[in-house]
């Protein structure tokens, strides 16, 4: 069975967002998520600048990401992690990878990465057991 949904630009930025945060979220990779909770809303560049600022950002990060690891140790005793990736991981990363490719497609030449140099550059490979995601933009 196939769905076809129709949303914005700023819609797929945010799916792409949080179908990132899930995956790292069940992969145990608590830093990213981490860093964009306590950084958020804020200029990291001006933060660089204060030397305290930085200090009290970064050990409210430290404190939630040892948060998450002590929760993620308490999930899955008695090593403290997963014998193998939980089986949407692939499904997850191949929303990712299709959404953020096609936000490269889509960037104007000027703005765009050179092709090769980033994740996004490339043309994505399936990871997954779901048909790779197919996207497209669509001129109204």
């Amino acid at each position: 069975m196939k769905y076809c949904v129709e949303i914005s630009e700023e819609q797929l930025r945010i799916i792409s967002v949080a179908v990132d945060e899930y995956m790292r979220l069940r992969m145990g990779q608590f830093e990213p998520l981490t860093e964009d909770l306590v950084f958020d809303g804020e200029d990291k560049k001006q933060l660089y600048e204060k030397p305290y600022d930085i200090r009290v950002y970064n050990e409210r990060k430290h404190c939630i990401e040892t948060m998450f690891e002590a929760a993620y140790k308490l999930a899955y005793p008695p090593f403290g992690h997963r014998e193998r990736q939980h089986d949407s991981w692939g499904t997850c990363i191949d929303l990712v990878h299709a959404i953020e490719h096609q936000q490269w497609l889509d960037a104007p030449e000027n703005k765009r990465e050179a092709p090769g140099t980033t994740n996004r550059s490339f043309d994505p490979v399936p990871l997954g057991h779901e048909p790779f995601p197919k996207i497209e933009k669509v001129d109204e």
